[in-house]
């Protein structure tokens, strides 16, 4: 409406100094070189005014109320790519020393039977449903090293890791056998302590962590920092398990 009204005055401002023009071009008393220089003069005017013009109708228009962009009252910050946080913890752990064997180095491998706490939060400011969590086994090996014993104090458990079955699963632990669904928004997480049994094997493996929120869904990849879990299976009581 604006750029209209503007344009409105420029026309009409270009018209009244072109009948001026035309009036002293009529008038015999009007010096020669004064009506081209007005010419000129006004001619420069009026082509500024209406490029200016020009300029506002083309100028897009800012975010707004209404506009449904940009970043006001109105509008809603995006989620993040992953909108949960995951933190891991090993507890009553006791360690297998593995000494090298090919290409593999020395490692210390926890033995089954440890607690894995699992510390999920929102990161969003909208509540994130947790729909389903699941173990994924990378390699299997036959298990091998020495037992280094921790005594520790076993802490509370929830679920059971069994990496023997394939695919491996999920058990509810105690009273509670409800399917995997929770909740956690940015003031509410919640800790899973995964008890981790292994029997038969030495296992690589990490879990996959499956949310929704609102409209998305997805799948969250858990580890150790970026490496994977391992799991040795703990040998039959007085014997160890060979080096080769």
């Amino acid at each position: 409406m604006r750029a209209r009204d503007a344009l409105r005055t420029a026309v009409g401002t270009t018209a009244a100094a072109g009948l001026g023009v035309v009036l002293l071009w009529a008038s015999d008393k009007t010096p020669g070189w004064l009506a081209p220089a007005l010419t000129a003069v006004i001619t420069g005017v009026a082509v500024e005014k209406l490029a200016e013009v020009l300029g506002r109708c083309r100028a897009p228009a800012t975010d707004g109320p209404g506009s449904g962009t940009g970043t006001g009252p109105g509008t809603r910050a995006p989620l993040p790519a992953r909108p949960l946080a995951c933190h891991v913890k090993l507890t009553d752990t006791s360690f297998f020393h593995v000494p090298a064997l090919g290409d593999e180095p020395d490692r210390t491998v926890p033995a089954s039977g440890f607690i894995l706490r699992l510390t999920v939060t929102a990161l969003a400011g909208s509540t994130v449903v947790l729909s389903a969590l699941r173990p994924v086994v990378l390699e299997r090996h036959r298990p091998r090293g020495y037992l280094m014993p921790h005594a520790g104090v076993v802490s509370p458990r929830r679920y059971t890791v069994l990496l023997d079955p394939d695919p491996p699963r999920l058990k509810p632990r105690g009273d509670d056998r409800r399917p995997f669904s929770y909740k956690v928004s940015p003031d509410d997480p919640e800790v899973f302590e995964l008890l981790v049994v292994a029997e038969r094997s030495y296992v690589v493996w990490t879990l996959e962590l499956d949310w929704i929120c609102e409209d998305r869904q997805g799948t969250t990849l858990i580890d150790l920092a970026g490496h994977p879990f391992r799991t040795m299976a703990r040998p039959p009581r007085g014997t160890e398990w060979s080096v080769s």
